[in-house]
C-alpha cells in the first residue's frame, strides 16, 4: 500500500516538473492547470496542479492580471 502511494506521489512530482515550464510560460493558474490536465485525462490532476504551483511558484514580477503583466496594468491605470 505504501509503495503504491509513494509511486503515485513520485509520478505526480515528475509530471509537475515536466509541465512547470509550460505553466510558467503561459502563466496558468492552479485551476487552469487542473482543467487542462483533466481535459488530457491525466489521473490525480488536482494533486499535480497543486504540486506545480507550490514547488514552482511564478516569479512575483510575472504574476498576471487577466493575461497582462502587473507592470502593464499599473502603467495604464496611472
Amino acid at each position: 500500500m505504501h509503495l503504491i502511494q509513494l509511486g503515485q506521489i513520485l509520478r505526480d512530482a515528475d509530471v509537475a516538473n515536466g509541465i512547470s515550464a509550460v505553466v510558467q510560460e503561459y502563466r496558468l493558474t492552479e485551476k487552469q492547470t487542473e482543467q487542462a490536465l483533466n481535459e488530457l485525462r491525466v489521473p490525480r490532476s488536482a494533486n499535480i496542479a497543486g504540486i506545480t504551483h507550490r514547488v514552482f511558484p511564478p516569479h512575483p514580477l510575472l504574476c498576471n492580471y487577466q493575461g497582462k503583466l502587473w507592470s502593464e496594468v499599473a502603467r495604464f491605470s496611472s
